[in-house]
């Protein structure tokens, strides 16, 4: 069964994927906040949890607008289409 994603509700979207985001991105953020701190030899306390927030906020904040865009392309251009099935009983 042919079906088409015609629209991706922008604000539960962006919540589900963050979280997601953020589990990829924390070790990064952490990884880089390290390699700062064998740079310049010291690093605010502060420093960790302002950078996921602002590494949540902006990712938030794209995956929004992303959600928006797709919506509007999908309105003109038509969705990314899927194929569904029913899933067989077990035997």
């Amino acid at each position: 069964m042919l079906k088409q994603i015609s629209y991706i509700a922008p604000v539960q979207t962006a919540k589900a994927l963050i979280l997601i985001y953020l589990t990829f991105s924390v070790p990064i953020v952490l990884i880089g906040i390290v390699a700062a701190f064998f740079v310049n030899g010291n690093i605010d306390v502060m420093t960790i949890p302002s950078a996921l927030m602002l590494n949540a906020l902006l990712g938030f904040a794209l995956l929004w607008v992303a959600c928006h865009v797709y919506n509007w392309v999908a309105g003109r251009f038509g969705g990314i289409e899927i194929t569904l099935a029913d899933v067989p009983e077990e035997v």
